[in-house]
């Protein structure tokens, strides 16, 4: 449930590495410009084939950082529009750090990434973390299937079932629910 902002003029082609990793909830928009606005057949090729709704943006240029400024109109746009999801600007520019700092403090989810795969990597570890911690050290093994439930499942209703196909033992699965419930409310 993430949108992802890419300044192509900045990160081009390196940047949506991971594109195809991203769920269908996601959303990517990439700001382009004249000065960048060529694609290569593979990343054509995996942008449609990507599960994320994908957007073009194609920016007005004529003075320094152009892009930039347009891309941070946008992005504030859609944060009044859908508080509650997670912003990420893909751009090696640190400059954008200012614009992340502004709305952490406002306690918006939203973070600056070089390339899509670190922050898919980043969220992936994330959930291993907090998954580790809730399950404690007597149900490790369990850690990989809860994480890939979690992960690929939109409902609580669809992770609950995918740890039960993969475990099939109601007790366990009702007792290792119970201590992921916190990490499963922005689940439908």
């Amino acid at each position: 449930m993430a949108i992802y902002f890419i300044d192509y003029e900045n990160v081009h082609i390196d940047g949506l590495k991971g594109v195809a990793k991203l769920k269908e909830d996601d959303a990517v928009c990439i700001f382009y410009s004249e000065k960048a606005n060529t694609l290569t057949f593979g990343l054509h090729r995996r942008l449609i084939e990507c599960n994320a709704k994908i957007e073009y943006i194609k920016v007005t240029v004529g003075t320094k950082d152009s892009l930039d400024f347009q891309l941070t109109s946008i992005l504030g746009y859609k944060i009044a529009k859908e508080e509650n999801k997670e912003y990420v600007i893909v751009s090696k520019d640190k400059g954008f750090d200012s614009t992340v700092e502004f709305w952490r403090k406002k306690r918006i989810k939203i973070s600056r990434v070089e390339d899509i795969s670190s922050d898919v990597q980043k969220q992936t570890d994330e959930t291993q973390k907090q998954v580790a911690e809730l399950l404690g050290e007597e149900n490790k093994e369990y850690i990989k299937v809860v994480c890939s439930a979690i992960k690929d499942r939109k409902s609580k209703e669809g992770v609950h079932n995918y740890i039960m196909k993969e475990l099939c033992d109601n007790k366990k699965v009702t007792e290792l629910y119970k201590k992921i419930k916190p990490l499963l409310k922005e689940k439908s």
